[in-house]
Order: C-alpha cells, then structure tokens, then sequence
C-alpha cells in the first residue's frame, strides 16, 4: 500500500507545481476550495465512515464457516451498500450543483474573499464542476474499501496516480478547449476521476467481486452497517468541519492563504499516507479478524507492534520535513508563478505542522481498534470535541500570528487529541503498555538525533558544492536533496540495525522480499 501511495504522492507533488507554476494565487486560492467540497463529502460517504462500518460486517462474511455461502452473502451485503451509498451522493451532488451559490457564500463569503473582483463567481463556476467528482470517488471510496477486505492494497493505492496522471494531461491542452483557462483545473478533476475509479473496478471484475447496482437493499448486514455509520458519520463531519473551517479561516487572511494552507497539508499528506494510513488502513480488516475470533491477546500485540513501527517510520521523516522545509518547497513548487515569498510562507508553515504528523498518525493506527470492534460511537465524539477544541483556539492564535497561528492550532489540537484518544482506547478497546511503548521509541533518538544534524548542517555545503560543480537546475536540486534523504535513511537504518531494533529489520526484510 505505502508502494502504490508513493507512486501517487509523486504524481501528486508533479500536479500542484503545475498548478502553482501556471495559475496565480487568486485561482490557487479557488481551486482549493472547489476541491475542498467534493472530498469533504466524500470522506463522509466513502473513505471514512462507510469504510470502517463496512469492512468488519464484509469481512464476517466473508470468513462465515460455510465459504462458499459466506462469499455469496458477501457479494449480496456489497451490492446493497453500493446501491444505497451511489445514490446518496448523486443526491447531494444535485442538491450542492443547484444551492451552490448560497452554500460558497455561506462558506466563503469572507470580506478578503469576496473583495478580489472576480474571485467569488469563478468559486461558483469551477465548484459546480468538480462536486461531481464526488459521485465519482464515492465509487472508487468503496471499490476500494471491498478491495482491502480481500487484502488487496496496491492497486487502490495506486489508482490516484492515475488520477493525477490525467489531471496533468488536461491541464496542458488549449485554453480554447475550454473557454476560461481556470476551468481547466475543473475538468480536469473529472477526467482524473472517472481513470481512477475504473483502474479498481477493473480489478474487482477479474476477482469476481464488483458490486454492482441492485434494488434487493433489505438484506442482513445493511442495518448494521447503517447503524455503525451514523456515530461515524457525526465524527468524520466534525473531522472533515475541521479542514472546512481551516478553509473559511484562511479565506479571512491575505490573498493566498488558502493556497498556502493546502499545499502545506499536501506535504504533510505523503509521509502521512505512506505511513499512517497506509498502516491504520492495512490493520483494520486483521484486528477485525482478530476480534471475530476472540483473539484478544494478537489483538493488543498487533497493535503495539504498529504503533511501533510507524514511530520508527514517522520519526525521522518528521525530523527531515522540519529541517529540509525550504529546500523541498523551492524544489516542488518554486516556479513560474510561485515566488519567493511563497516559498518563505510554506516551508515556515511546514516546519510547524511536521509535529502533527507524529500525533494524528499515531491516533490513526489507534483509531482502527474501535472500529475494529463495530465501536464508531466513541470516536465519532471524540473528534466532535477535539475539532470543537480547535474551532475556539483558532481564531485566538490567528489574532496574533495570522496564518501560522492557524497551522499552530491544528498541531496543538492534535497533541490533544491523541492524548484523548489513548485514554479512551485504553477504556473501552485494550489496555497497551504505554510505558513500555515510550521506552522503546526513545530507542529512535539516536538515529533521528543524526539525520537531524546531516540535514540541518550537511545539507547547505553539499549542496553548494554540487551547485558549483554541476550548476543549477531543477535535476541538479533534485539530487541534491535526494542524496541527503537516501544517507540520512542509510545512516537511520543502519543505527537501528546495530541498535538490534525489530522494526529495522522487519522493514529491511519486507524490501528485500519485496
């Protein structure tokens, strides 16, 4: 899965320097939010709570004791969900299409905003597209959900690269194509779209599982799964009212700043996908096993194991996202039309939020226990209060520090709530040994204590010197920098290998097969 995310992170980082390269901010600034609707309800319907209901209640089926039985009930449980959940979001893409001007104005409609001539009516124009992108990814949301309960991981992960793929292409064709160059970006999100959800429809047909339209809804298992959705739902809506509110904030900034704050989440994103998601959404379908089985003891060990491995893995690349800031944004997206001084707001920005990637990652290999456990309740009001949390700090830090206080106030908010988290999991999920956690990730300080000075002292001079030598360029930078993350790696692994520590081996071996 983190193979497959990689190769679409790639992709992705190549499709917003396009963007950021060839359009201004006052379209930047549009475009984030025209992305921001559809993906808000689609983490609602598809990735989010419907996933986490779905997949245990499939997975019982799946592994009920008659097999061949248990598959047919399976494939019956996804049609039924299938059904339901495509005409959910075709009704909310009509509704949102037809109110669209109302709920931008509602949402956007922030005095620095709507001063700019132009800028509201272009959010309109481009919003009313891309929400029906939001069919589309509920789609491969869930063709994505039934793949990863039969274990299949790389080809989901994989499919966004697609996506970015034709977003690029799009992108490049005439301005004529179109009319208005900005609508381009637009379109471009359905092309994108419709390529990534049939690369894993594709999949599912040659496994025999696609689910496929049906009007047989009323079948064992759909209430169950609408049941565990509705706490679920409740608490994506408060985690997704987060990234909404993080958007009308920034709309109430300089011009700009909602492009700074999404290509800041953009960085923060790849390590985040490659490790957190990636290791949370692969332990979902083996704790529910676990927990249909009874096996409580594999289920607590397991846990602890990933939480293991993803500081092992997060560590040195939030130390490396902190200390190699500028030099990454000048690289992805300094050109054309991004500046200097946009440079200078993000890698800031940045290094501020790096934090988070050690905090809500480990509340997402957490988080998978209570859905493991057909328990969405619980966290669903966890988040509720945490992004309530972060709704009052928010405007008090950005009073002060504008835009960084804002990206100040999601890191803080998520060192709050994985410290409620844990508490709460050790309630009512399993009781892991914190102490004995914590002993073993000071383990990682030395490795990451040297990957901090290679990149904060080595880095300038090696880099001048292949400047010098090789001159400067995009490639030139580039190898520079990968240089510095490939020895920083080498050096980490091979200190946990002397150090004797399992999650260096365990990686180290998984490659080596691999």
């Amino acid at each position: 899965m983190s193979a497959g995310t990689f190769f679409s992170r790639i992709l992705g980082f190549v499709r917003d320097a396009v963007v950021a390269a060839l359009f201004d901010r006052t379209v930047t600034d549009v475009f984030a939010a025209a992305f921001a609707l559809p993906n808000f309800f689609r983490r609602l319907l598809g990735e989010g709570s419907l996933s986490v209901a779905f997949i245990p209640v499939y997975v019982d089926r799946i592994n009920s004791d008659e097999q061949a039985a248990g598959q047919g009930r399976a494939q019956g449980l996804a049609n039924a969900v299938f059904s339901l959940v495509m005409l959910a979001s075709l009704v909310i893409c009509a509704a949102c299409f037809i109110g669209m001007e109302d709920l931008l104005m509602f949402w956007l409609g922030e005095e620095e905003f709507l001063k700019v001539p132009g800028k509201f009516d272009l959010a309109v124009k481009l919003s009313r597209i891309t929400i029906f992108y939001l069919f589309l990814v509920t789609g491969y949301a869930y063709f994505m959900a039934v793949a990863q309960a039969w274990n299949r991981f790389f080809v989901p992960a994989l499919a966004p690269a697609l996506f970015n793929f034709f977003f690029i292409l799009t992108v490049f064709l005439p301005d004529s194509v179109f009319g208005v160059s900005a609508e381009k970006l637009a379109w471009a999100v359905i092309l994108g779209g419709v390529a990534q959800t049939a690369m894993v429809a594709v999949l599912l047909y040659k496994m025999g599982v696609l689910p496929r339209p049906t009007m047989k809804i009323n079948l064992p298992g759909v209430k169950t799964i609408g049941l565990n959705m509705a706490p679920g739902i409740l608490g994506l809506a408060a985690s997704q009212l987060m990234n909404i509110m993080n958007q009308k904030f920034a709309a109430g900034l300089e011009e700009g700043a909602m492009t700074y704050v999404y290509y800041t989440n953009r960085l923060l994103e790849l390590p985040q996908s490659l490790i957190a998601i990636s290791i949370g959404t692969a332990l979902l379908p083996t704790l529910s096993r676990f927990h249909a089985q009874g096996d409580m003891t594999s289920f607590q060990r397991t846990s602890e194991e990933q939480i293991k491995l993803f500081w092992f893995l997060a560590l040195p690349s939030a130390v490396g996202l902190f200390f190699l800031s500028t030099p990454i944004v000048e690289l992805l997206f300094q050109r054309g039309r991004w500046g200097a001084e946009d440079t200078l707001v993000v890698s800031l920005l940045v290094q501020i939020i790096s934090l988070q990637l050690l905090f809500s990652g480990t509340s997402r290999i957490l988080i998978p226990g209570f859905y493991a456990m057909k328990n969405t309740l619980i966290p669903a009001l966890m988040t509720t209060v945490i992004v309530t949390f972060h709704i009052v700090l928010a405007p008090i830090l950005m009073a002060k520090y504008g835009v960084q206080g804002l990206v100040g106030s999601v890191v803080v908010t998520g060192a709050v709530g994985l410290l409620g988290v844990a508490l709460v999991h050790r309630r009512f999920v399993v009781k892991l040994s914190y102490l004995s956690l914590l002993g073993h990730v000071l383990k990682f300080l030395p490795g990451a204590g040297l990957i901090a000075c290679l990149c904060a002292f080595a880095y300038e001079p090696f880099d001048s010197s292949i400047k010098s030598w090789l001159g400067s360029g995009v490639l030139v930078s580039l190898m520079s920098l990968f240089t510095i993350i490939a020895i920083s790696g080498v050096v980490y692994f091979g200190i946990g290998h002397l150090l004797g520590l399992p999650e260096s081996q365990k990686v180290t071996r998984r490659f080596i097969k691999s």
